[in-house]
């Protein structure tokens, strides 16, 4: 395993885009901390921040000690496993096509955002758009799973067209907006505006009375037929839920009316 163990403790923003295990398997510690990455606007080398030991063939690297001022952190992986000690910044796991990435704590904006594959798991809270697409991008993500323990910020799962989106706790406002497919588990429930814009996709509420755009209609009450396998997922998580589950029958609402309808949260008990 390689070890990266911080050194400073920098007030702007170090990206370590290309410091994952797939792109540093063949090199050494004296090269991997030779690694170009950016603090702002200058060229530094990654050891400059970090204390660079182990092996990095093994595929794994830890990040010890938490490092809230290190952006990218797992971007665009596309095997291996990163294991965080502490906080990332922003952009952890975009983009990312395989492999895991863990935090033992919190996570700035755009987790994953565009992701395509691959595994996230951060077991405390998570910023604003999670999963989501950037500005001016018409795909957010499009697989893998990203499983936060605590609470996320606004636009979890932002113009999703494939893939998974567990939050324990609470999502902001306008969780799975402008979605295509895919689906944003809340277990603490949802803010408001929740699915506007959707064409596709589910969005499932484990409790709340969750404050729709007017352009949804109660639809039925029913048992999902993938009630067994959402129950058995939930169970396996990583993390204890935010609320009781009770997936044996849904409140099932539809929309966004303004694009197609064909759109479905889905709200326990």
């Amino acid at each position: 395993m390689l070890h990266l163990t911080p050194v400073a403790n920098p007030t702007i923003p170090v990206e370590l885009d290309g410091v994952t295990p797939d792109r540093v398997a063949g090199l050494s510690p004296a090269e991997v901390a030779r690694l170009p990455v950016f603090h702002g606007n200058r060229r530094e080398e990654l050891g400059a921040f970090f204390a660079v030991t182990g092996d990095p063939s093994y595929g794994e690297i830890l990040l010890h000690g938490g490092c809230p001022w290190a952006k990218g952190v797992g971007a665009k992986m596309s095997s291996g496993r990163i294991f965080v000690e502490g906080d990332v910044g922003m952009h952890a796991g975009a983009g990312m096509a395989g492999g895991e990435l863990s935090v033992r704590g919190h996570a700035g904006d755009w987790l994953g955002a565009e992701m395509r594959g691959g595994r996230i798991r951060v077991l405390g809270s998570a910023g604003h758009q999670v999963g989501a697409a950037y500005r001016g991008s018409r795909k957010g993500m499009t697989g893998g799973e990203i499983l936060v323990a605590g609470n996320a910020g606004d636009e979890a799962g932002l113009l999703m067209r494939r893939g998974i989106v567990v939050v324990g706790g609470r999502c902001g406002e306008f969780a799975g907006a402008a979605m295509i497919a895919g689906s944003v588990v809340a277990l603490g429930g949802l803010g408001p505006r929740a699915g506007a814009g959707m064409k596709r996709g589910t969005i499932f509420a484990a409790t709340g009375d969750p404050h729709l755009p007017p352009s949804f209609r109660f639809s039925c009450e029913y048992r999902p037929a993938f009630a067994g396998w959402l129950a058995k997922f939930l169970r396996d998580l990583p993390f204890e839920p935010a609320a009781p589950l009770d997936v044996r029958t849904v409140r099932c609402y539809r929309g966004d009316l303004l694009h197609g309808g064909k759109g479905e949260v889905l709200v326990a008990g």
